[in-house]
């Protein structure tokens, strides 16, 4: 069986807005900082995920699972560190993990399932050509 892979990094320093009545980094904040990470993915290679190759066709959120190993606080610099795998014609996973760059702890971890989707006709439809290139142009595959 193969497993495809990609790793994507990025840098993050919490700030003010990102904690939550505990004092501590927010979940909703958690996946607004995956969601940039990801983006910035895409971007870095002229996609946006609102439009991945083909009119109307862009990916959105089908699965979303995190779990938490450690508080975040002000000020901590993060690295989101992520893997693109099981990709089929019209989904692929994209697991991520959060490390405190500051004490070394793993802060988050978990994944999130996007899905290839038609804007215009609300289905789910088929990976266009060019971002199924882009994907296997900059995975790395493993066999397992």
């Amino acid at each position: 069986m193969e497993k495809i892979i990609y790793k994507n990094e990025k840098y993050y320093q919490i700030r003010i807005g990102d904690l939550n009545y505990g004092n501590h980094l927010g979940h909703d904040k958690l996946i607004t900082i995956i969601h940039d990470a990801r983006c910035s993915f895409f971007e870095n290679y002229g996609f946006k995920e609102l439009s991945i190759g083909e009119d109307n066709v862009g990916l959105i959120v089908n699965e979303i699972n995190f779990k938490y190993k450690s508080q975040l606080y002000y000020s901590d610099n993060i690295k989101i560190t992520s893997k693109f795998y099981e990709l089929s014609s019209v989904s692929v996973k994209m697991e991520s993990v959060v490390k405190n760059m500051d004490n070394g702890e793993l802060s988050a971890s978990g994944f999130i399932k996007l899905v290839s989707f038609n804007f215009k006709t609300n289905k789910m439809v088929k990976f266009p050509e060019k971002f199924i290139a882009l994907i296997k142009e900059h995975l790395i595959v493993e066999n397992f």
